[in-house]
This record gives structure tokens, C-alpha cells and sequence, in this order.
């Protein structure tokens, strides 16, 4: 009445121009977004990465389906298999993390100076005076316990 609206008519107004998601969120969604979706389209090692991680997790599940968890357990201490389908699925999973944050991920050549770093220090230990043939003594008996209990 007079130039007036009715409590309906101003409710329902008020209705209209409230979005339930402010448009503000939805463009900072996608500028967060964009980068992440250009990395899966463009980027084939995290392509692969993805790959990987779902090929290992199937192989993962093929092999324990049918088991308890206790059974599970149990086949972690023991299967190198099924281990070994573990460390490739989370391996995967970390080189596809860092390549999603635009990180660089370094491909082998680390394992190279574990190797002589370990290989030096055994042949200190074995060539050593004071520690070579405590350490011989060591490695001899391991091995034989290794070898005569398989």
C-alpha cells in the first residue's frame, strides 16, 4: 500500500539476490584450481605418477581381498612382494604431491651415494686394525647363520 512492499514481497527479494556461495569464493576456488588442473592436463610425469600409484594400489588389494587385517599384518613382515607394492604406491603418491605443488622432484641417482657412503664404511670396518677382525668374525657368523637356517 502507497508505494509499500509486503513482508512476502521484501523476504522474497531479499532471497534472490543472497547466492548461497559468494561469487568471490567461487573465483578464488578456480584460481587455486587452475594451476593444479593445467599440472594433471599438461604434466606426463605426474601422469604417470597417477599411473603408478593406482597400478600399485590395485596390486595391493588383489593380493590381501580375500585376507583378515591380522593376516595382512602378518604378510607385511613377510612378503617382499606385497611390500614392495607398499613403497611404489607411496612413492608415487610423494612424487605426485610435489609435482601438484609445482615442486621439483629429483629421479634416482640418490641411492648412488648411499651405496659408497655404506661400501666405504664397511670396508673401514673390515680393513680396519682395531675393528677388522671383531668385524669379520661378525659377518662370518652371519652368514653362516643365514645360510645354514635356510
Amino acid at each position: 500500500m502507497f508505494g509499500r512492499k509486503s513482508r512476502k514481497e521484501r523476504l522474497k527479494e531479499e532471497a534472490a539476490s543472497k547466492s548461497l556461495i559468494p561469487l568471490s569464493a567461487i573465483a578464488g576456488v578456480y584460481a587455486g584450481a587452475k594451476p593444479i588442473l593445467e599440472r594433471l592436463l599438461y604434466d606426463d610425469d605426474l601422469r604417470d605418477n597417477i599411473r603408478e600409484l593406482v597400478e600399485a594400489i590395485r596390486d595391493i588389494t588383489d593380493d590381501v581381498s580375500d585376507e583378515k587385517p591380522a593376516d595382512v599384518l602378518m604378510r607385511l613382515w613377510d612378503d617382499d612382494k606385497l611390500r614392495g607394492h607398499i613403497e611404489s604406491a607411496t612413492g608415487a603418491a610423494q612424487k605426485g604431491s610435489k609435482r601438484i605443488r609445482g615442486e621439483k622432484v629429483k629421479e634416482g641417482g640418490g641411492g648412488k651415494w648411499v651405496f659408497i657412503l655404506l661400501a666405504g664404511a664397511a670396508a673401514f670396518l673390515f680393513l680396519s686394525p682395531q675393528t677388522g677382525p671383531e668385524a669379520r668374525r661378525l659377518a662370518s657368523e652371519t652368514i653362516s647363520a643365514i645360510t645354514s637356517s635356510g
